[in-house]
């Protein structure tokens, strides 16, 4: 028997599975992985957003970033956002 409490905390688990704790280690083959969308890889933040700004520099979109990085679109948009900002002005 499923409890209400249940359904909401296994989302939560799904959605978080694919953010990892930052632990300082970067891992390039996950990054591009991710990145190319060549299967599903869970991340630390800092990875997600070396992944989000490889997908950013060869055209990619919010919306590439959402469905490669398995995070909704709202946060897709903030990351993009938030790594556009972070670029030097050419």
């Amino acid at each position: 028997m499923t409890q209400l409490g249940d359904t909401g905390h296994h989302k939560a688990q799904r959605r978080t599975a694919w953010l990892l704790p930052e632990d300082g280690v970067i891992d390039p083959v996950a990054i591009d992985l991710a990145a190319r969308g060549v299967r599903p890889v869970a991340l630390t933040p800092r990875e997600r957003r070396i992944a989000a700004a490889l997908i950013l520099a060869v055209g990619g979109t919010p919306n590439t970033i959402a469905k490669r990085l398995h995070m909704a679109h709202s946060n897709a948009r903030a990351l993009a956002d938030q790594v556009t900002a972070d670029r030097p002005a050419a």
